[in-house]
């Protein structure tokens, strides 16, 4: 049992203790501060964390959050998703090592990785090694300000993909699209990389204001937003590749459709749960209608039209997840 208690797999009963009248003190097992690098002098925190009180070490003691990675037989694509899974992760230096020596290729490739990153910076660079550090101050970030900004974007390339698709016109090209879905990639690793974080270390919670209840809405909340921008990606697809645009009739129920699912996703983030998942089913039945018009029509375009209806649909039913996650976590605040 005791080692069980120093390896820190079981908890162990302390009493609190009054000192001097005017202070309480819990006692800590020596050789388990020892094990911990806490001594005589040392400093810690308390933080409060629903029931519990949780001891924390301070910062300059805080743990270096390091990721190495060989890139040995290691493809481009492995390489780079290694690379964005490390930062997802929370890590603060990435660091890249090859047995034999970096390729151009190779190097390319985990520049191009890191440098897309937000906070990453290369800060050393040889001919078997390159390392990376995080220049983020946790302080200064916002996970509602993140979110809000991949609302915007997404549902920005969204309304535009539609509107091309609709008219033929290029409001925005495929590759601004697709550049605006990687800003949307980056801004959810920064969201997955907190989340991760504050679920490991209660100092993240505190520095960034919010707790673990908060931060795991806020963290699905995002990754419903992240598929959004991505069917936005795939709409604006369609559109490159269609003959002509749909007539006049059929373009308005396309834009109609879209825009009500785009309000779905609005309304469920502004707080009305109820509301939104009325509305993601009256969406839902409104494109399975067009879908059963499109359903004889014998023109090249319309299998084209089919995937923009399930990508619409889909955008609905994110937005109506979204109300029921907000709704779930503000059952459990409630309970």
């Amino acid at each position: 049992m005791q080692e069980e208690f120093e390896n820190g797999t079981n908890p162990i009963e302390r009493k609190v203790q009054i000192t001097g009248g005017s202070t309480y003190t819990v006692s800590i097992p020596k050789s388990w501060a020892d094990a911990r690098g806490i001594g005589s002098g040392s400093s810690v925190y308390l933080y409060p964390f629903d029931d519990r009180l949780i001891l924390a070490q301070t910062k300059g003691n805080k743990h270096n959050w390091r990721a190495d990675i060989n890139i040995e037989h290691l493809s481009s694509e492995k390489l780079s998703r290694q690379i964005q899974a490390a930062y997802a992760a929370g890590s603060d230096e990435i660091n890249i090592e090859s047995e034999t020596q970096f390729s151009t290729s190779e190097r390319h490739t985990a520049s191009q990785a890191i440098t897309s990153l937000i906070g990453m910076q290369i800060t050393t660079e040889g001919e078997h090694e390159l390392t990376a550090e995080s220049l983020l101050d946790t302080t200064e970030i916002s996970l509602d300000g993140t979110i809000e900004q991949i609302r915007r974007i997404a549902l920005s390339m969204h309304e535009n993909a539609v509107d091309t698709m609709v008219t033929g016109e290029n409001r925005m090209s495929p590759e601004q699209i697709a550049s605006r879905d990687d800003e949307v990639d980056r801004l959810f690793a920064l969201v997955s990389r907190q989340f991760y974080r504050i679920l490991t270390d209660i100092r993240e919670v505190h520095e960034l204001q919010t707790d673990q209840r908060n931060a795991f809405t806020q963290f699905r909340t995002a990754r419903q937003l992240e598929r959004i921008a991505d069917h936005a990606e795939r709409i604006a697809a369609v559109a490159d590749k269609q003959a002509e645009p749909p007539t006049t009739e059929v373009g308005a129920e396309f834009r109609t459709l879209g825009t009500d699912a785009r309000r779905v996703v609005k309304t469920a983030l502004d707080g009305d749960t109820s509301k939104a998942i009325v509305q993601r089913d009256e969406v839902v039945e409104q494109l399975d209608k067009l879908d059963s018009k499109l359903y004889n029509d014998r023109k090249e375009s319309v299998y084209l039209y089919g995937r923009v209806l399930e990508s619409i649909r889909r955008t609905a039913e994110y937005g109506g997840n979204i109300a029921e996650i907000v709704m779930l976590s503000n059952t459990v605040e409630c309970s």
